[in-house]
């Protein structure tokens, strides 16, 4: 008896083990796949403009990239709940029907895991692939800039930048073929915007399918 009872434990051990092994293989395999969509939108946006277009207000191209290191789930950074003009909370409810509304193609199940993995922030770090040189820059680097000046003492710090840009952690429907984020840009005080992505995978390739935005400055 003592033997059939060491062997369901060692049993149950190791399906514990398996199980672990695989939440963390999935996990992981998550992560890959939220940057290698962040690091497709980035370079969608941008890669044209490398160092040959106008950019204001500093007049160059865009040589490199510059990303806050902490995620936002939207342009209040508060549990994917927008405001309205009231400053209170629209329902979820509310944003998820006009998200499905704006982009017919986004299914509920990539909203629903958009709103799920953005339950709290999460801290970026340096495993985007793209085309420009980048930095991962935080609040007190940020607020450091700021009390030297205003967006001229920033575009001296980072020449060459486009903003600063914000991610949201992706959210993935069940095959992991769409993908929904929030992305925005600050550029300066009259200068930026948000928007919900949506992106699907075709071909191998992460590709915008829609920009719903959500506020212009």
């Amino acid at each position: 008896m003592q033997t059939i009872g060491r062997a369901r434990a060692a049993a149950v051990c190791v399906l514990v083990i398996l199980l672990a092994a695989t939440t963390a293989c999935k996990n992981s395999r998550a992560k890959v796949a939220e940057y290698e969509v962040l690091s497709a939108f980035i370079d969608a946006k941008f890669a044209s403009r490398k160092g040959v277009d106008p950019l204001e207000p500093t007049g160059d191209g865009v040589t490199r990239i510059v990303i806050h290191n902490m995620t936002k789930s939207d342009e209040e950074g508060i549990n994917c709940l927008r405001m309205d003009g009231n400053g209170q909370p629209i329902p979820w409810a509310q944003t998820a029907n006009s998200l499905q509304s704006e982009a017919p193609s986004l299914k509920r199940a990539t909203v629903d895991a958009f709103r799920e993995v953005n339950g709290q922030q999460a801290t970026l770090h340096r495993s985007f692939h793209i085309a420009f040189d980048y930095e991962l820059v935080d609040s007190t680097q940020l607020d450091s800039v700021f009390k030297n000046g205003n967006w001229p003492a920033y575009y001296k710090r980072f020449p060459g930048s486009p903003g600063i840009l914000g991610f949201s952690r992706v959210g993935f429907n069940a095959d992991g073929t769409q993908a929904l984020f929030f992305a925005s840009v600050s550029c300066g005080g009259l200068c930026g915007g948000g928007a919900y992505v949506v992106m699907e995978r075709r071909d191998g390739h992460w590709v915008i399918e829609k920009e719903i935005e959500a506020w212009i400055s």
